[in-house]
């Protein structure tokens, strides 16, 4: 994953969110296996600071979470554009992860992208208050 050669902003992105991060942590094949599969297909594997941020603090084993980062191939920082869009979105869906508003908003943010989830209800509704259900494949672990 991370000593592949892509070139940010062009490649389609897996993003993953915190639960995909924790399935990561407790060696969880299936999870593996989407990362597997994207980076062969050319998705660029990428997660949010806040998602990490979030798996640090529930980790059973954080150094291990830190591991799996580092082989990450880019943690997005939480840039103001995403921070302002997130308290409408949350609103609008009615879901109450912003981490999980922050992990839809940079999918969005290049199309072809895919979203890595142990949670894709939530992911879901996100989705269609954004109007763009059914544009973002979401991969349940």
């Amino acid at each position: 994953m991370g000593s592949r050669v892509v070139r940010p902003g062009v490649a389609p992105r897996l993003v993953l969110d915190k639960g995909a991060l924790i399935a990561l942590e407790r060696d969880d094949a299936r999870a593996y296996q989407h990362l597997l599969t994207a980076a062969q297909r050319g998705f660029l594997i990428v997660v949010p600071t806040l998602v990490v941020l979030e798996a640090l603090e529930g980790a059973s084993a954080p150094a291990t979470v830190e591991r799996i980062v580092k082989k990450i191939d880019v943690e997005i920082p939480l840039l103001p554009a995403v921070t302002r869009q997130i308290p409408g979105l949350k609103r609008s869906s009615g879901v109450e992860s912003t981490t999980d508003v922050a992990v839809v908003l940079e999918a969005l943010a290049v199309p072809g992208s895919m979203i890595l989830t142990s949670d894709p209800i939530d992911i879901h509704r996100i989705l269609e208050a954004a109007g763009a259900h059914g544009r973002v494949p979401v991969l349940r672990i």
